[in-house]
């Protein structure tokens, strides 16, 4: 009888703790994240602002407040000099603009005229399931063409209305983290004082070990990220491109992305130049493409590993089953959710393997 009453304790506890989860990712999150931001922020920072503190003997509020604002800056600086060079590489886009409308019309027949000589190239088989491609293209083609100009005009309409929201998301923000990094051991001993005192040990560990498992999520993906980075530069080099360096670091940051890749960048571009007679440039593009998802499929295995002290196989296993249950993003989160297990483990606070 005990067993059973122990049994039912234990799952109406992980039933209230899956309903609070689900409470809180349904409806509290988006309302508590800048504070949340603002809570881990000041977490990173707070072993910076207790060495300046000692080294230069300053308040702690001095402290926290110059070192949230050269976090600030860094990152406030980062955008601006990525906007700016947006910003540049458009207009140098727009003064070329008037070349390529002008040559755009011959850029058409050229590309038609390869495609008719292919068209009769193919197979009689080939050539008929094409004309039925083309006569559905025919018929949906203004529908399809509604829809996009609809959908356009939702995004901005609804790009435009989050405008404010994204502005007092900011402020909001950036104040939270002012005012959390000055008063960090305050609220670090108000959460604490919240918790029973058997839980403060495990807690503590807890948080730690989700520290540095988001430290070592984090020194793996920019690994990767300058790992794709370096293939696409040393590519973008040897196809002798002009600006090699801006559209590594583009591509690289679009494989960053959850849901898309170096595919997203490297195969429209490849069809394109293929299409526009640049055959050369469309199967280095195809190559580069092989090449980079070959070496960021062996290579993030073992390196999301290496993190974490886990077999190649474990973070392999967690990718696989992440992309087949959630998708493309499943990769992402289930091998980190891993990391954080495994440190947890191996930290005492969970006891799910021997």
């Amino acid at each position: 009888m005990s067993q059973i009453n122990v049994f039912l304790k234990r799952t109406i506890v992980v039933l209230l703790w899956l309903a609070g989860l689900y409470i809180f990712f349904r409806w509290l999150l988006l309302a508590l994240l800048p504070f949340l931001l603002a809570l881990g922020l000041a977490a990173v920072v707070e072993p910076l602002v207790q060495r300046v503190r000692r080294r230069l003997r300053v308040r702690r509020s001095f402290a926290a407040a110059a070192v949230t604002t050269l976090l600030l800056l860094t990152i406030g600086g980062a955008a601006a000099l990525l906007l700016i060079r947006l910003v540049l590489e458009l207009q140098t886009w727009s003064s070329r603009l008037p070349e390529a409308v002008e040559r755009f019309p011959q850029l058409w027949n050229g590309m038609l005229d390869k495609m008719d000589s292919w068209y009769a190239a193919c197979p009689v088989f080939l050539r008929s399931a094409l004309d039925g491609m083309a006569r559905q293209l025919m018929e949906e083609g203004p529908s399809l063409a509604g829809t996009a100009s609809t959908w356009l005009m939702e995004a901005v309409s609804a790009l435009l209305a989050a405008l404010p929201g994204i502005g007092l998301f900011l402020v909001t923000t950036v104040l939270a983290i002012y005012f959390t990094s000055l008063s960090y051991p305050a609220i670090l001993s108000f959460l604490k004082r919240q918790l029973p005192e058997k839980w403060q040990k495990r807690c503590r560990s807890a948080a730690q070990c989700c520290r540095s498992t988001i430290l070592k999520w984090m020194r793996a993906e920019l690994l990767l990220i300058l790992l794709t980075f370096s293939i696409l530069f040393a590519g973008f080099i040897w196809m002798g491109l002009d600006y090699a360096l801006l559209a590594a670091a583009f591509t690289a940051l679009v494989d960053a992305l959850p849901v898309l890749g170096v595919g997203a960048v490297l195969i429209p571009w490849a069809i394109l130049s293929l299409l526009l007679g640049n055959t050369g440039r469309g199967l280095a593009l195809l190559a580069l493409y092989a090449v980079t998802t070959l070496t960021h499929s062996l290579v993030e295995p073992k390196l999301l590993a290496g993190q974490a002290d886990l077999p190649p196989i474990s973070a392999l296993l967690a990718m696989y089953l992440g992309f087949h249950f959630m998708g493309v993003g499943g990769m992402i989160l289930l091998p980190v959710f891993l990391l954080l297990v495994k440190q947890l483990q191996d930290a005492g606070v969970i006891r799910l393997w021997k």
